[in-house]
């Protein structure tokens, strides 16, 4: 009986042990300091207007946060499954936004003074993310995005910050800017 025992015992682990899956793995590490090339990251560094320029962003404020009257939203989505969500607490907007594509996400959400957004996103898969909270910042952001998988995000505003004008294209797929002030 303890012979039948055993051998059973020994039958399961067995068993076990060839019918388990079995996962091998090693992880690669890096050079951290190793960049790609076309990675530009510029973390807790003052960044003046001209590093902005040689990227091609403007940070010029915008002549149109001057004579802003009223509040306005232009919205037109040419394609399938595109997503807006604009909310703005502001004096006076001016917002254009076109979709034109499939899948493309915007989502503004301005607290400031004066907000104007021209928006474009040719492609597929483009997501936006603009996010403002200062009431009295008068804000704009001009972006064309030409291409597909490509992501902007802003996270609030200072001098430098406050008025972008650029061209996205798949050559820098995404862009963060965060600004803390």
């Amino acid at each position: 009986m303890m012979k039948t025992t055993l051998k059973n015992i020994m039958f399961a682990i067995l068993a076990s042990f060839f019918l388990m899956p079995t996962v091998w793995s090693q992880t690669y590490k890096g050079d951290e300091n190793a960049s790609s090339g076309n990675d530009k990251v510029v973390q807790g560094q003052e960044v003046s207007p001209e590093f902005m320029a040689n990227l091609g962003i403007i940070s010029a404020p915008n002549p149109k946060n001057a004579t802003l009257q009223g509040n306005s939203v232009y919205v037109q989505q040419v394609g399938s499954y595109n997503t807006t969500q604009i909310q703005t607490r502001t004096n006076a907007s001016e917002i254009n936004l076109l979709q034109n594509g499939d899948s493309n996400d915007t989502n503004l959400d301005y607290t400031a003074n004066t907000a104007v957004a021209d928006i474009i996103q040719k492609g597929n898969n483009n997501r936006i993310k603009d996010f403002v909270n200062n009431p009295d910042a008068d804000i704009s952001l001009d972006l064309i995005q030409d291409g597909n998988y490509l992501n902007f995000e802003r996270e609030g505003v200072t001098e430098l910050t406050k008025s972008l004008k650029f061209r996205q294209t798949e050559a820098s797929p995404t862009i963060i800017v965060r600004s803390l002030y």
